[in-house]
Parts: C-alpha cells; structure tokens; sequence
C-alpha cells in the first residue's frame, strides 16, 4: 500500500468521499483536476476507506454494538440519558487551545473534514458517548443533519448557545433548538462576563428563556464565581458545566498571577502570565465547593486543552465528584478515551461528592 502514489490511491477509491478534502472548490472539479490540486495534508490509505464504510453501514442496534455501548456508565440530565463520556466541539470548531504551536489548528482543520466528523460522531456512538456538544455554525458548518438522515447516527446534541449579548438570546437558542439540540446551555464566556461586569441578572434572564422550551438546561463557567451566584440565587438547572484540571503540568502560570479576566484578554508571551494555557483556575476550590452542589456537573476543559493526559485528567475529574466528563476527541482517540473513562469511574469509588445523575 505504501508504494501507491496519491492519484493512484484516490483514483483506486471510486466513489467514496476524499477524506481530507474541505474545499469546496476542489469539490466542484472534474476529477483529474481535483486530483491535482490536492496538496495531500491528510494521507488517504486503505484503512480509512474500509473504516469509513464500516462506520457508515454501522447499525447501532447490533447486538454486538449494543452490549459495547452498554459498557459506558450513564446519568441523566433531565429527561435525557447520556453517557458519563461527552464528545465536546472545539476540535470540529477548530477552537484548539493550541497555545504557542501556530500550526495546530491548520493541521487539525486538514484532518476533521466533514466525512472524518461523520466518522468520530458515529465512533463516539459506537462505545457508549452517545452525547455531542455543539454549536449551531458546527452544525451548518459540517451539514450535521446529513449524519443522521444518512449515517443511523441518534447522537443527541447539547446546544453551546453563544453570545454575550442577552437581548439575542433568545433568538439564538431558538435557531439551535430548530436544529435539533436536545438541551441547551448558557455559555460559560457569557456567564464569567455578566458577571465580572455586575450584569448578573443576565445569567437568571437567561436561564429563565431556556426554561421556557422545555428542554434540559445548564448553566456553564470557566470560573467558580458565576456557579456560586447560582447556587446562592436558588437557580435550579439541569446541569452545571464547569472547567476542571488540576494545574501540575509545564505550562500552567503561577498562581499568583492569575486573573479573572484573563481568557478573555490578549494573551501574554510572558509564560508566567495567561497564554491560552489555563482554563480551571482554582481546582481545589472548585472541587471543595462542588461537594454540596446537588446538580449533576459535566466537567469540561480536564485536559487543560491537551497538557495533561487523558488517563490522568479524566482520573482526577471522576475522583473529584464529577459527574459526566465533556472530552473533545479526534476520531482516532475515542476507543482509548472510552476505555480510559471506564477505568477512571471504576477507580472512583472512593470519592467524596456522590453520584448525582
């Protein structure tokens, strides 16, 4: 296989998609010009055609496929039933935290074409995360629609619903509930600004309009603060999302510079400053505060975008009390995550805050 040339191997793959294609230019080629303009970011080998196809033609209620589903613990949230392991957005947004490293978002947009999305959501399915975050220009972005009209996919969809401004609000939630998103957040950008800006009320106006359409709603943070205002206003969603690593890995900056403002700022070239490293700036108080929270939490960001391994931040994410762990995975890493996660709940017995979905 390796002494195929690339026109060889594309020509050889007939009418299956050209994983590794994004433009939709090229698209609209003939073939040999097509073939010609690729500039190869993404290798096209055998075992991508035979995995393609077999996702594709995957019937999730096979026996087989059912019992390895079933291996994945679930909790509810609401009225919806998800496994304990969320596939999360940001590596199909692009959004890749990627600090210093200039070119990991280009190679990463290379690789997660539309065919390669379709491929990871259907594997996420097949081992029990039957749960994707998603933003509704992800859904545009990649046709969505297309994986379950033409894949079998039942991924059901969290809404990231993103804006800071309150009086689009509404509208935006409504646009990602047509598209067919099971529950719905408030996302943590808006929830950390309203309230370091004293507009508080924002986050209960907000979560006043999701209430509205019967759906499961969350209230999601990158700080503790907008959690506790929850808490202390008696706001009783669905779910909390907050940010949870610990900060023992090489590129986290000290503590005592730390700000609460400072994700949402230019970053600094100063490595004892914030450089798109950090996003749970206080573990042990999240941790000791979640202990009495009685709403199921989904931690997110436990990898710290990627510093810290997966089989250490997913430990410590289930050991500290969370209930569901929100993992953006390429298609490639979703056994092994799967897998991880089943080894960190089973290793989490132990721990202080109970199960609350």
């Amino acid at each position: 296989m390796t002494s195929l040339n690339r026109r060889k191997m594309l020509a050889a793959m007939g009418t299956l998609p050209l994983l590794g294609t994004t433009s939709c230019t090229l698209s609209k080629a003939k073939p040999q010009e097509r073939v010609d303009a690729m500039t190869a970011p993404t290798p096209i080998i055998e075992s991508d055609r035979k995995e393609y196809a077999r996702l594709k033609s995957l019937a999730l209620d096979d026996p087989q496929v059912a019992a390895r589903q079933r291996e994945m613990p679930v909790g509810k949230i609401g009225n919806l039933t998800i496994g304990r392991l969320i596939s999360g957005s940001n590596l199909i947004s692009m959004n890749m935290h990627s600090r210093d490293l200039e070119y990991v978002t280009a190679l990463a947009a290379h690789y997660n074409t539309e065919e390669r999305v379709f491929m990871t959501l259907k594997k996420c399915e097949e081992y029990g995360a039957n749960t994707v975050v998603l933003k509704n220009h992800n859904f545009k972005q990649f046709k969505l629609s297309r994986y379950w009209d033409e894949w079998g996919g039942r991924m059901k969809w969290i809404a990231d619903v993103i804006t800071t401004d309150i009086n689009a609000y509404e509208k935006l939630l409504v646009e990602h509930l047509e598209l067919g998103a099971s529950a719905a957040y408030l996302w943590g950008g808006a929830s950390d600004t309203w309230y370091y800006q004293k507009k508080q009320d924002n986050i209960i106006r907000a979560f006043e309009i999701m209430k509205k359409y019967n759906v499961p709603v969350g209230i999601c943070a990158h700080r503790l603060e907008p959690i506790a205002f929850c808490e202390k206003e008696g706001l009783k969603p669905d779910f909390y999302m907050k940010t949870l690593h610990h900060d023992r890995y090489w590129s986290a900056h000290p503590k005592a510079n730390r700000r609460y403002m400072e994700m949402f700022e230019k970053e600094s070239d100063d490595h004892a400053e914030y450089h798109d490293n950090m996003f749970c700036h206080d573990p042990e108080e999240t941790v000791a505060f979640m202990q009495d929270v009685k709403v199921p939490w989904i931690a997110f960001k436990v990898l710290a975008a990627g510093a810290i391994r997966a089989q250490d931040g997913l430990k410590y994410a289930f050991e500290s009390g969370a209930d569901f762990v929100c993992l953006g995975m390429f298609d490639f890493q979703v056994e092994q995550d799967a897998q991880l996660t089943l080894k960190a709940i089973a290793e989490s017995k132990a721990r202080k805050r109970p199960w609350i979905a």
